[in-house]
């Protein structure tokens, strides 16, 4: 279990109800299929970017942060076609 964030909110708790909001909008109709692979691309750009930034774009100490292999991180980083340059470190 993740640690709660300053606003005492648990990050799965917000992940709940924005998915709840999104099921809400088709009504009685359920969501296109394919929501999963939907989902996981929605949230990987962001987590590997905010990642980078919090590293200064450190790929090594990046992919420690995620719990991933650097190999792994670079192979997502170039599918997604995220630039990465040293920043500064938000950690």
């Amino acid at each position: 279990v993740l640690p709660l964030p300053q606003g005492g909110a648990r990050l799965s708790d917000s992940v709940e109800a924005h998915l709840q909001r999104y099921f809400d909008l088709h009504g009685d109709a359920l969501p296109p299929p394919g929501l999963y692979d939907r989902i996981l691309r929605e949230v990987e750009r962001p987590l590997l970017q905010v990642a980078l930034d919090a590293t200064g774009g450190n790929q090594l100490r990046c992919a420690d942060l995620l719990g991933i292999n650097r190999n792994t991180l670079r192979k997502k980083l170039t599918e997604l076609n995220i630039e990465v340059t040293r920043r500064r470190k938000l950690m």
